[in-house]
């Protein structure tokens, strides 16, 4: 309390001592200001945006880059997980069904799709397959070797045997030629999108990565933008302009992958999971997916061995290992093989490090053409 009463006895004196030296001076008087008119606040006017729900990266990347701040995209596969495998929960297929679209690859890649469309239906919700209206490519888990010559690498061709079938597209290596898009584009007739009866057996007769070629990408991000424009018609010149750039990008990255395979040595690469057939289609360049294009389909014994025969016959130096897929049975050939292990992207989800350096499909696919680069040499 003194320590209180002595500063209020100082702002006492002080207050005194400049009431004295202004004694002798008139005092102004305050005028009356005229009243300032109030500040009108600025109208602020309220955005629309769509809730978008995603299953895979490149469609996630395509809805934000095209819709820009009109959407919110939530992608439905966490950070490091395989969209083969995934399944949602409960309160997420809730969520979508609150939303305004469900953007999905299709063609036999998300095992859970089928159901959610289903959960959703009627909902009000845009049901978007982005694969739609695009050409898909064979491919068959069952075939011996995952797919490379009937005789499981015979080598009694010319360039490793991976021209006449490729793919079975010159014969009826998967019994489905005669009828290979003829119900609805994509398979979704009576057995939607392969996956049997019970929705999960991914023995693909066509190969879902669509999204690794950059060209097929432009009629995923066509497809994306087409759906926007349906949902908010007036914003048509702004997703349009959005996509245009994004396809400009794509072009530019498949003239970039094609300069790198003109200058490659080798046109073979070993890789974990057999997803980069579209890359063969494209620019000729051939995988050997020590799994089949699902990574649950781990190859037989006497596939290994074939694999790790061919790998050390055409003086294959390396395996490309995947972001977000199991390694055990593909660093077993790495060390059979004496390879080096190199990284590719798949793109199908982020890890963790990819956001962190805010990578984007652009990045990650430049990012593929330098390791393959070194692959092929």
């Amino acid at each position: 309390m003194k320590k209180l009463s002595s500063l209020f006895a100082s702002v006492l004196i002080l207050s005194s001592f400049l009431a004295a030296c202004g004694g002798n001076e008139p005092v102004e008087e305050v005028q009356d200001l005229p009243e300032q008119p109030a500040t009108e606040e600025p109208i602020v006017e309220e955005v629309e945006t769509l809730e978008l729900f995603t299953t895979i990266f490149p469609l996630e990347d395509f809805a934000r880059k095209i819709g820009g701040d009109f959407v919110n995209v939530t992608n439905l596969v966490p950070v490091g997980a395989d969209a083969h495998t995934f399944e949602p929960t409960a309160r997420e297929m809730i969520s979508v069904a609150e939303g305004d679209a469900f953007i999905y690859n299709g063609s036999g890649l998300e095992g859970f799709a089928d159901a959610l469309i289903e959960t959703i239906e009627g909902e009000g919700v845009a049901i978007v397959e982005a694969s739609e209206g695009i050409e898909l490519i064979d491919y068959d888990d069952n075939h011996e070797a995952h797919g490379h010559e009937e005789d499981e690498h015979g080598h009694d061709h010319d360039d490793h045997g991976h021209e006449e079938d490729e793919h079975g597209h010159d014969h009826d290596d998967h019994g489905h030629e005669e009828d290979k898009h003829d119900h609805d584009d994509h398979g979704h007739g009576e057995d939607e999108h392969g996956h049997e009866e019970d929705g999960h057996d991914h023995s693909h007769d066509e190969d879902p990565h669509v999204w690794l070629d950059p060209i097929l990408s432009i009629s995923l991000a066509e497809n994306i933008k087409n759906a926007l424009v349906e949902l908010l018609p007036e914003q048509e010149e702004f997703f349009t302009l959005n996509f245009e750039e994004v396809k400009a990008e794509l072009e530019a990255i498949d003239s970039e992958f094609k300069a790198m395979v003109d200058a490659a040595n080798k046109d073979t690469f070993l890789v974990s999971h057999a997803g980069y057939g579209y890359w063969e289609a494209r620019y000729g360049v051939k995988q050997i997916g020590i799994s089949g294009i699902s990574p649950t389909n781990e190859p037989s014994q006497r596939q290994l061995q074939d694999i790790i025969t061919f790998a050390n016959e055409y003086g294959l130096n390396y395996v490309m290992l995947e972001q977000n897929i199991p390694t055990k049975v593909a660093e077993v050939v790495k060390d059979e093989v004496g390879a080096e292990a190199l990284y590719l992207h798949n793109l199908e989800a982020l890890i963790q490090e990819d956001i962190n350096n805010d990578e984007d499909y652009f990045s990650l696919m430049r990012r593929n053409i330098e390791v393959l680069a070194t692959a092929l040499q």
